[in-house]
């Protein structure tokens, strides 16, 4: 796919102003299936508030990420304190499920009109807005303000459907202190990171630590390392299989595939890559048992917090994304969530005011401090401190910004080729007829996605 020019002028005003790399951290996809005691076990309709900002009404707010990492803690607690300057008794109800079981609860509470006023839900502002699920907030004032690389995540038929907390980027984080003692760099085509692999191997450390017990690191895996190669083979690629020019089936992906599978059986992957979770595998890398980490830009921040409440000796991380085998590579920016109003919800005004306020450089900053994400608002700066976000911040600079291919096929397909690579990575012999279903459910539903901004 090529380089969306917007995205990218967006993306130049946020690095502009970046004056060291990235502190804390954490990650936008799910951690362990564990509900935290702010969020009841059985919904409940809230009690709807007449107006007044005296007035006491307990709102709700759903997410499936917000655990109890540092910054996050500070965003709720930063989130609480804005919305108790506007309605001075009002209470939040944090309903927080970590993992990916929040999302079959959200669309089964949306289905019995039980779910929280406001909420956050991924890849499915489009079919959501559909069905009469969310609130059109076109006409709030924070809109004009978004990013256009937010829109896969905020816009539906040209209408606004929600807000998004930021860009995120994901790649390969590795361990400075292995790689130094081991007489390594960061590698330069794929065939030095083949290289590499082997030399850590020999060396009786984990090469590359999956944590794929969380489903959601599959396609963060499978993304990253797909989108090098195929960019690299065609700026246009991606866009091609949506259109149908190229196939899921076809001799790309099959290359792909066979290249996961080599990486299986040579061991460069952990063997319990299948039963930890993203966390456990977090730990792995940060105690020094594996060299390298596939992950979003919140793992700075995430080892950060290992380093200093687990006791794991601190070490350098750097960072790069896949190349290909001529040294190109790609990286992937997208919006990570999208924050909606719930269009059920007895509290519409007040729920309105609550993403506002979340949609503010007040709330936003710390958290893309935190969470090594970039700003989802135009002209917002931050200023990073971790130094292993310097090196992503350099790598986004020198390379190609794009979309991942996930964004051009449905999420369904996507679903298949996620379980055909979990297949591969648990030991099983992939075959091409396994892509069949991918393309078939692609061809099926591709109606449903909405495509990045050109």
């Amino acid at each position: 796919m090529a380089k969306q020019k917007r995205l990218l002028i967006s993306l130049m005003l946020i690095v502009a102003v970046i004056m060291a790399g990235c502190s804390s951290n954490n990650n936008n996809g799910a951690g362990n299936a564990t509900e935290t005691s702010q969020a009841t076990s059985k919904a409940e309709p809230t009690v709807k508030a007449t107006g007044g900002s005296d007035e006491a009404f307990t709102i709700r707010l759903g997410g499936w990420f917000i655990d109890d990492r540092t910054f996050m803690q500070e965003f709720k607690a930063n989130v609480e304190k804005k919305y108790k300057e506007k309605y001075p008794n009002a209470t939040i109800q944090w309903d927080i499920l970590l993992g990916a079981t929040y999302f079959d609860r959200l669309k089964a509470e949306l289905a019995s009109n039980t779910a929280p006023d406001v909420f956050f839900h991924q890849n499915t502002v489009n079919q959501y807005a559909e069905v009469d699920y969310l609130v059109d907030l076109s006409d709030q004032p924070w809109v004009s303000q978004l990013s256009p690389g937010t829109r896969p995540a905020t816009t539906v038929n040209g209408k606004i459907f929600g807000g998004t907390l930021g860009l995120s980027g994901a790649g390969v984080w590795y361990n400075k202190q292995i790689f130094n003692d081991l007489g390594l760099a960061a590698p330069a085509t794929y065939a030095e990171f083949l290289a590499l692999c082997e030399q850590i191997k020999a060396a009786d450390k984990t090469p590359i630590v999956l944590g794929f017990k969380d489903t959601w690191t599959v396609g963060l895996f499978m993304s990253n390392f797909f989108s090098s190669v195929l960019n690299g083979i065609d700026p246009t690629f991606n866009k091609q299989l949506y259109d149908g020019e190229k196939s899921l089936e076809g001799e790309e992906i099959q290359a792909l595939l066979n290249k996961v599978q080599n990486l299986t059986e040579k061991g460069y992957f952990n063997k319990t890559a299948l039963s930890i979770d993203w966390p456990q595998s977090s730990d792995e890398f940060t105690s020094g048992n594996a060299a390298m980490i596939v992950q979003g830009a919140w793992l700075p921040g995430a080892a950060e917090e290992n380093f200093t409440k687990k006791g794991h000796s601190r070490f350098d991380i750097g960072y790069f994304e896949f190349p290909d085998d001529n040294g190109f590579y790609s990286i992937n920016l997208s919006p990570s969530e999208t924050l909606s109003l719930n269009a059920k919800s007895k509290l519409q005004q007040q729920g309105k005011d609550l993403i506002a306020i979340i949609m503010n450089e007040d709330i936003l900053g710390p958290y893309s401090v935190g969470n090594g994400s970039l700003p989802p608002l135009e002209g917002m700066n931050v200023t990073y401190s971790n130094t292993a976000m310097n090196e992503f911040l350099a790598a986004v600079n020198k390379g190609k910004t794009m979309y991942g291919f996930e964004a051009f096929i449905s999420s369904s397909a996507e679903t298949s080729l996620m379980e055909t690579m979990t297949k591969i990575v648990s030991g099983a012999k992939y075959s091409p007829a396994d892509l069949k279903d991918a393309q078939t459910k692609h061809e099926k539903d591709k109606a449903t996605r909405v495509l990045p901004p050109e």
